[in-house]
């Protein structure tokens, strides 16, 4: 699994790599009305992508910290269902004991003569 995460990455940096390349001539970036810049196409470019994976984050952040709170109740419940079974084990395991025969030393000296 990690060979495939390392060849994606290498694929989008070489696909960012050839489009830096191929795109470095200046445009008028306008921010605010009366307000521009002339900078490279691919830092207007780059600048937008960024802006979009940070609103990416953003957008599944809500659900992460769903998914978050979802796992650490159903970690409680697990704990308190191991906790009971635990508690269960021991007391079969006492129930069990408690139900054996106890045989005594005169008894066993007995049958053997």
């Amino acid at each position: 699994m990690k060979i495939i995460y390392t060849l994606i990455k290498l694929v989008v940096l070489i696909a960012l790599l050839l489009l830096a390349i191929s795109n470095t001539q200046t445009v008028t970036f306008s921010y605010l009305p009366g307000q521009s810049v002339d900078v490279a196409l691919i830092v207007v470019l780059l600048a937008f992508f960024i802006v979009g994976a940070i609103f990416g984050v953003f957008a599944t952040f809500g659900r992460l910290l769903q998914l978050r709170s979802q796992v650490n109740a159903l970690q409680g419940q697990l704990r308190k269902e191991q906790e009971i079974n635990v508690q269960l084990q021991s007391e079969k395991n006492a129930l069990q004991s408690a139900n054996q025969p106890v045989i005594s030393d005169t008894m066993s000296s007995e049958s053997k003569k």
